[in-house]
């Protein structure tokens, strides 16, 4: 069998099997567990579907727009400026990510001792910060609109 990767955003809800049959006005079948764990989980299409607890918890995160998962979507586009944005905002999650640990370094907060001298750190959020200049100047020259938001 091919191997398959999933990337898309759907909306969830908790809810066992039994509530999920008589959502749909099913009979739930005699050798399932009307007690098992589960999510409603909707498509951006409209399809409803429902998973159990353990496979859904192994396949979705909870959407949040400071993680890297957010932009798996705009990974997958076939779109050049979908692509283009998925990678501005990964850079942009890793420079924020890599400032705080180097601020926490400063406070003397850091929960870990960085097996790199600071000059090393110090000489990434420098290149990473033109980086994002660089993006964002290519951006504004092929009309890519960073700010908006995608669900």
């Amino acid at each position: 069998m091919k191997k398959y990767v999933g990337t898309k955003i759907i909306a969830a809800t908790e809810m066992n099997r039994g509530d999920y049959n008589k959502y749909r006005g099913w009979t739930i079948p005699e050798n399932e567990n009307p007690e098992d764990e589960g999510f409603l989980v909707k498509y951006s299409d409209g399809y409803e579907s429902w998973s159990p607890k353990k496979q859904f918890e192994e396949s979705y995160r909870e959407y949040d727009k400071t993680k890297l998962p957010s932009t798996a979507v705009l990974m997958q586009s076939n779109d050049y400026k979908e692509r283009f944005k998925a990678e501005y905002l990964q850079l942009v999650i890793r420079y924020k990510g890599l400032k705080a640990m180097i601020e926490k370094w400063d406070k003397g907060t850091l929960a870990f001792n960085p097996t790199c001298p600071r000059s090393t750190y110090n000489m990434q959020i420098n290149a990473m910060s033109e980086y994002i200049a660089i993006l964002e100047a290519r951006a504004v020259m092929e009309d890519i609109d960073l700010e908006s938001e995608e669900e």
